[in-house]
């Protein structure tokens, strides 16, 4: 039987321990279940798990468990990201040690220290979650087996020529020191200001161009000034040239078709690079490459008294010796967008430095019908993904210049620099120590290791090759390719979901999943999503759970519409909180009630009564029938709900029929219960049955949500009479409607629970108890249904001594006493 209170802490720490011990979710190999399988996101671990990754991650784990539920073999990996960047920075800031001021194996060793105790951190609170994933198929993409795969991914792409070598631009992190992919790209606001400057033209005593510029610390890469073909006003100075200021070096005025010859003076400068248009404009007019700011953010030996500099202490200073050498005209404050690198909000540069790329551009079409071949929930996230593909202008750059991640397997030859990599068995091999195992094809036999390490995006967006062990073919699950579900946030579809479906049609040809479940954010506030890097969450999640209860947390996350964001509000926990106390309170009573419902059969198991058992039949009534019927009505949009993965409306059908289960039913069934020496024994067996059948099926259906209470109730009563050691693992399903219920008679239950609804809110608007007897109600009726069989229920349930039924053009109830 239950406990009297449910003790959530005592009782979460029990099931979760039970379900591990028994196995409750693990992934059983042989079945001939239809598998599911689910591509789970592993979270970066770079810090700490807040709200907004147990909003999304709650989210996937409920559709694990109900396809679990209804009848699929569950494949549900689960892995850390614990390689590249975001490790590296977290390193850095709790050891105050950057990674370029110690030896790559120092670092890599606090790396994976670090790594390690936070990935046992994570695990604990995604447990404590209640998360069925099999721990049996856990991953890290630093393990031997991810860098493996990575390994391998790259050198198919190398021998399938989808990967190439080259010095090329590339975008740069001054701050990271590393290369970065567009994906990685954020833009932001930032404030500036527009510098009106002099350019004299070269022979022309005080002739002078105006060209306006926020970053005048690149003047000294300035290569060309352009102008519109068609800008009469300044045609005049094409063949000319221009003395940059501070530098006094000329450059020639050429013409080009992206220049607005309405902005300001219609003439602007080409430095390698200001930005985007500067790099187009190198490009397509064969410029030079001046490098005016260094690798690691300071101003270059061409720049002069300013080398050295930083890039805004070098920006100041020029603009002091603008002002004070007569080159400033005027200056304008603005506020414009800047493309920053995600990981650390620095303002992004272009430089030019040989890189490892991956060949996208030439492939978009083929990444676009790969879109529309799969499922994507909501639907128009899609164009999310179309609109990344279709704007693309880069390759994808995988060299990372960092210390922690997987390495290239790549050496060089010292002789013809031409690449080798190792043989597929030889995988996992790290070209620092490692050495190739036959000499180059020109016969030299020294090499020179590539020092770079991939793009953990590289890494990452192969997990569905990882979880299906694609590095090793005997072992390989194609049978599960494509994987069922990718579930993520809506910031990551240019990113984990694009580069896993570039690699997985490189690799294998076909699509990594069928659906794509698309979550939204948590927002601290309005317009801000919760994240690590700006530590606006107010509570942790341990926390949280501590305070409220797994379940309360969970029962939140799944509150809204898929894909939308939702404001973080303590306030919607505690109303979680009471739809629990309520459910496990209903439950109570309605057990305490089916005590003595039960026989032995005759292998001596106990069983609950069969209404159908032809030995002790029971002649199910007409609202018994009619919970039944609208539970099985519920069911079916519960699931069309769960089917299209929108969590949120499915649950609140469940909990719109669990509040109708309680306030309408359980008080149509009390008397009946109560008093079967009135109603009859026969009354009291109907309800009971319809009680017991509709709460198991109801708590079934909330264990996807609330998984520790319902196995507290499903264990405390409901186990010896299934075949199942776990909620868990019962099925999902309509309860068997051989009760044989007519439209008619369903339209007759809901009727009487509109009529008592009535009364009931008769009695609360004149302070009167609902036990109160009303004397004569008239009923005008708007249908033909025959009331009969109902009215004794209405009369117990509404304390009325006799109900008058007439016909209407419009339902009505009115008191008479």
């Amino acid at each position: 039987m239950l406990a009297k209170k449910y003790n959530a802490a005592e009782s979460e720490a029990k099931w979760q321990k039970f379900w591990q011990e028994k196995g409750i979710y693990r992934f059983s190999e042989g079945s001939k279940a239809p598998v599911y399988s689910i591509d789970t996101p592993p979270p970066t671990v770079n810090g700490r798990i807040h709200i907004g990754h147990i909003f999304s991650y709650s989210q996937a784990e409920v559709m694990a468990r109900y396809k679990r539920m209804k009848g699929f073999n569950v494949f549900y990996p689960f892995g850390f990201d614990d390689n590249g960047l975001p490790t590296e920075r977290l390193v850095e800031n709790t050891h105050g040690i950057k990674a370029h001021e110690t030896t790559r194996e120092h670092f890599t060793e606090l790396c994976l220290g670090e790594t390690k105790e936070l990935e046992k951190q994570f695990k604990k609170l995604f447990i404590s979650a209640g998360f069925s994933c099999d721990w049996e198929h856990e991953y890290s993409t630093i393990s031997p087996k991810a860098q493996k795969t990575s390994q391998k991914s790259f050198i198919d792409l190398y021998r399938k020529k989808k990967v190439y070598f080259s010095e090329a631009p590339a975008l740069w992190c001054p701050e990271c020191r590393t290369a970065i992919a567009q994906a990685e790209l954020e833009t932001k606001e930032i404030p500036s200001l527009f510098n009106y400057l002099k350019f004299y033209i070269e022979g022309e005593a005080d002739q002078y161009v105006e060209i306006a510029t926020t970053r005048p610390e690149l003047l000294a890469a300035c290569q060309c000034i352009f102008i519109h073909p068609e800008d009469e006003k300044n045609r005049h100075l094409l063949g000319k040239k221009v003395l940059v200021p501070l530098f006094d070096h000329t450059v020639s005025v050429l013409e080009d078709d992206k220049v607005d010859p309405g902005k300001g003076s219609g003439v602007v400068m080409c430095c390698t690079f200001g930005d985007l248009t500067d790099l187009e404009w190198y490009k397509k007019h064969d410029l030079t490459f001046k490098e005016a700011i260094l690798q690691d953010g300071t101003m270059s030996k061409i720049c002069g008294k300013y080398a050295g500099m930083g890039i805004l202490e070098a920006r100041r200073a020029m603009i002091e010796d603008l002002k004070e050498q007569g080159y400033m005209i005027r200056q304008e404050e603005i506020a414009h967008n800047v493309a920053t690198h995600e990981r650390c909000g620095t303002p992004m540069e272009i430089t030019i430095k040989k890189q490892w790329f991956i060949d996208i551009l030439s492939n978009k079409e083929e990444y676009l019908k790969a879109g529309d071949s799969i499922n994507w929930y909501p639907a128009h996230m899609k164009a999310r993904y179309s609109n990344w593909v279709e704007n693309l202008e880069w390759d994808w750059c995988i060299s990372r210049q960092r210390y922690f991640g997987v390495p290239f397997p790549v050496w060089y030859c010292k002789s013809c620099g031409a690449v080798t990599v190792p043989d597929i068995e030889d995988l996992p091999v790290n070209p620092l120590k490692d050495k190739p195992k036959r000499p180059c094809s020109c016969g030299c036999s020294d090499f020179e290791p590539e020092k770079d390490i991939m793009d953990t995006w590289a890494t990452s967006s192969v997990t569905p090759l990882i979880n299906l062990d694609w590095y090793d073919e005997k072992t390989f699950r194609k049978e599960m390719t494509p994987m069922s579900l990718r579930p993520n946030a809506h910031d990551i579809i240019r990113t984990w979901d694009f580069y896993t479906i570039v690699k997985s049609l490189y690799h294998t040809g076909m699509i990594p999943w069928k659906d794509v479940m698309i979550s939204g954010h948590v927002m601290a506030s309005k317009g801000e999503k919760i994240s690590k890097r700006k530590s606006n969450s107010s509570m942790e999640p341990a926390e949280l759970i501590e305070q409220f209860s797994a379940d309360v947390v969970r029962l939140w996350t799944s509150s809204g519409s898929l894909g939308n964001d939702i404001v973080f509000s303590e306030e919607e926990f505690k109303n979680a909180g009471k739809l629990i106390n309520k459910i496990y309170n209903a439950a109570k009573f309605v057990i305490m009630q089916l005590e003595g419902f039960e026989k032995t059969d005759n292998n001596g198991k106990t069983v609950i009564l069969n209404a159908f058992d032809k030995n002790e039949p029971v002649d199910l009534m007409i609202m018994d029938k009619w919970i039944i019927s609208s539970f099985n009505n519920m069911l079916s949009r519960f699931e069309k709900y769960l089917d299209k993965y929108e969590i949120g409306l499915a649950i609140g059908e469940l909990e719109k029929f669990f509040w109708s289960y309680c306030d309408d039913y359980i008080e149509i069934i009390k008397n009946r219960v109560y008093k079967p020496e009135i109603y009859g024994e026969n009354a009291r067996k109907s309800g009971l049955y319809a009680a017991y059948h509709t709460l198991l099926g109801m708590i079934k259906c909330f264990a996807i949500y609330i998984p520790h209470i319902t196995e507290e109730i499903y264990q405390g009563y409901f186990i010896k009479y299934e075949n199942e050691i776990s909620i868990h693992r019962t099925l999902i399903g309509k309860i068997p409607e051989n009760c044989g219920i007519t439209d008619y008679e369903l339209e007759a239950g809901q009727i009487a629970v509109d009529i008592i609804s009535e009364l009931r809110k008769y009695k609360s608007e004149r302070n009167l108890s609902l036990k109160e007897t009303i004397d004569t109600v008239q009923v005008i009726l708007d249908t033909d249904i025959d009331m009969g069989a109902v009215l004794e229920d209405i009369k117990a349930t509404a304390s009325c001594k006799s109900i008058i039924l007439s016909k209407g053009d419009t339902f009505g109830v009115n008191v008479i006493r």
